[in-house]
């Protein structure tokens, strides 16, 4: 691999059979499509611990392996950066025996109750907590949650083609309107790797606006509004809890 050869992946040059000795062009096609699939990369992750080494050397070879042509359409896009994990509020150390693996955590509290307490650890350069009470917590409002579905959600379906309801003028207008609010904060918070502000919006927001739906429609809800809830807050759930959203 001589430098022509990385400049034949990299920098779209020509090939050279003289300066690529025992490499054919085939196979430096094949790297540099390799290559060009996945770049610019879309995210790069990291801890801000290495923001002084990892991650301002990768703008450094960017910057100088494409300082001549390509420099915008090669940089990552994006860096993202994350603090440490803590649990239960103390450093994580298997040396003071406060520790939890991840298979140690499914095996406690199932996946998705799991992955329900690490959206809520918190987001960003600050120290995430991995609370064992959240994820406790989680299994009992996730059970708690389909409780509900089985209960107010038609299990045949809905009849979308059917008159529309008087009810629907009123207070399942409102709730449509709250819909659409809770979906366009919930896709915000996503962009932005936010996850906790995701369990806020489409988790607490949406069981607040069913329940107090439910109350304010009395035993005349309409069953599409009802539906509509249900189905909102599954599908901007999935990518925390998609065990149970897909269930």
């Amino acid at each position: 691999m001589t430098m022509a050869a990385w400049d034949y992946i990299f920098l779209q040059k020509d090939y050279s059979e003289a300066e690529c000795p025992g490499v054919t062009e085939e196979k430096l096609k094949k790297m540099r499509h390799e290559f060009e699939y996945w770049y610019p990369m879309d995210l790069r992750v990291s801890a801000k611990d290495l923001i002084r080494n990892h991650l301002t050397m990768s703008l450094y070879n960017h910057a100088a392996i494409w300082k001549e042509s390509n420099l915008e359409q090669r940089m990552t896009r994006n860096y993202f950066c994350n603090g440490y994990l803590n649990l239960n509020n103390e450093k994580m150390s298997k040396s003071t025996g406060n520790f939890l693996s991840m298979k140690q955590s499914i095996m406690k509290y199932g996946c998705d109750a799991t992955r329900f307490a690490l959206a809520d650890a918190g987001d960003l350069l600050d120290d995430a907590n991995f609370d064992d009470k959240v994820a406790n917590a989680a299994i009992l409002k996730l059970f708690t949650l389909e409780e509900w579905i089985i209960k107010y959600c038609p299990k045949d379906g809905i009849d979308w083609s059917a008159p529309i309801d008087v009810n629907e003028l009123g207070w399942d207008a409102i709730v449509d309107n709250e819909l659409n609010r809770i979906v366009k904060m919930t896709n915000q918070a996503y962009a932005e790797m936010k996850y906790r502000n995701v369990l806020i919006h489409a988790f607490s927001e949406l069981n607040e606006l069913k329940e107090s739906y439910r109350i304010a429609a009395g035993g005349n809800f309409n069953p599409k509004t009802m539906f509509r809830i249900c189905e909102t807050l599954i599908t901007l759930l999935n990518p925390i809890i998609p065990l149970f959203c897909q269930y």
